[in-house]
């Protein structure tokens, strides 16, 4: 059954896709860096919207708390500022990856055992933190880098 689902709005997120106004533009004239680099914006943007799409499945009765990108840096994902938080992370990267959450101190939250393209953080339960520490991604390729690596972060309300 949730293998349906999962099907289901993969097939509305490409009608979506279909029929935007993506689907209209047509490629950038050859020569124009500008606008190769606005369609690899407008790229970007769709996936990430594809993958906070994934919210109601990965993380029920959690708000999205951010949509980044990176490189090899590490990034903030979420903050528990007032109150202690819980948090899962779906990625997307242009080449495998090995993805963890740490807290503020360095202390691995979660981690993926085997490099990947994409995946869940906290999949086997959201990670947690105590209020006024945070939640940062991280993901390293095998060469040290990580090309480009899409995040999406939902934590708990």
């Amino acid at each position: 059954m949730r293998e349906a689902w999962s099907f289901a709005l993969l097939a509305l997120i490409c009608i979506a896709v279909a029929r935007g106004p993506l689907a209209c533009a047509g490629p950038p004239p050859a020569g124009d860096a500008r606008g190769a680099s606005e369609a690899a914006s407008a790229r970007e943007d769709a996936s990430l919207a594809a993958l906070a799409a994934r919210g109601s499945f990965v993380a029920p009765g959690m708000r999205e708390s951010s949509r980044l990108r990176s490189t090899a840096e590490k990034v903030v994902v979420a903050r528990a500022r007032d109150r202690d938080a819980c948090v899962r992370v779906a990625f997307e990267a242009s080449a495998p990856v090995l993805a963890k959450l740490v807290d503020r101190g360095g202390n691995v939250l979660a981690s993926l055992d085997a490099p990947a393209t994409g995946g869940i953080l906290g999949a086997r339960g959201p990670v947690c933190v105590r209020r006024g520490d945070s939640v940062s991604a991280v993901a390293a390729g095998s060469d040290g880098g990580a090309g480009s690596v899409r995040w999406v972060a939902w934590q708990s309300p």
